[in-house]
């Protein structure tokens, strides 16, 4: 009785099961592929995080500084513009791997010009972003979009937010505004590295289903 079951089993899993080209071993051979470059960017993903951490301290700390040489008045939400607008945006774009690969850039202006911004020193190697072999972004970055990084050109004074709190304003005040830039720069480069884990994830949970899929034929066979 269980032989019957077992054969009527295996028969309807040659029948339900999709052709495929890939053996065992290949299979199992991309499985440890996936796995190596999954740890590999899991620490390349820590590594960043720790970075972005450090600078948000450093901004804050840097701030708290601003505000005890200023005072609490002269450095809070009381200087913003009311008509104030981002100087910088994200924009993502899908890989043909399905990865969402995430850009900083200036926001253009009414006037169709780019808005200017300040230099932002990048953190970390920008080949690191996507540690995927053969990820090639299918959407380039946007035309009205400059990438920060490759600009070395300032704001003009109207709009930096520097002018809001004053003229001459603390060097504290201008490391808090230069390590929250950064900051923006690295949370799109985890934001990539992370969406480029998970559709690595992806792929290993479908591998590991095509290669249960092969051990039942095999024994079915």
């Amino acid at each position: 009785m269980s032989i019957a079951l077992l054969h009527l089993d295996c028969t309807a899993q040659n029948k339900m099961a999709p052709a495929t080209k890939e053996t065992l071993t290949e299979v199992n051979e991309r499985l440890d592929q996936l796995l190596l470059q999954l740890m590999d960017d899991l620490e390349v993903l820590k590594e960043k995080r720790e970075n972005l951490n450090s600078l948000i301290e450093k901004g804050w700390f840097y701030l708290s500084q601003s505000r005890y040489s200023m005072g609490n008045k002269f450095v809070s939400s009381l200087q913003y513009k009311q008509d104030m607008v981002p100087s910088v945006c994200v924009q993502g774009s899908i890989s043909e791997e399905g990865v969402t690969v995430f850009h900083v850039g200036n926001v253009e202006s009414e006037k169709g010009e780019p808005e200017e911004t300040q230099e932002v020193e990048t953190i970390g190697a920008v080949d690191q972003v996507l540690r995927h072999r053969g990820h090639k972004s299918t959407t380039e970055t946007p035309k009205h979009l400059k990438t920060e990084g490759n600009e070395k050109q300032r704001p003009p004074p109207n709009n930096d937010p520097l002018r809001w709190f004053g003229v001459l304003v603390p060097q504290s005040l201008r490391q808090a505004q230069n390590t929250f830039r950064q900051g923006i720069l690295l949370t799109a480069e985890v934001a990539s590295l992370q969406s480029g884990i998970d559709e690595t994830r992806k792929q290993y949970r479908e591998l590991l289903t095509d290669k249960h899929r092969l051990q039942s034929q095999s024994v079915c066979g």
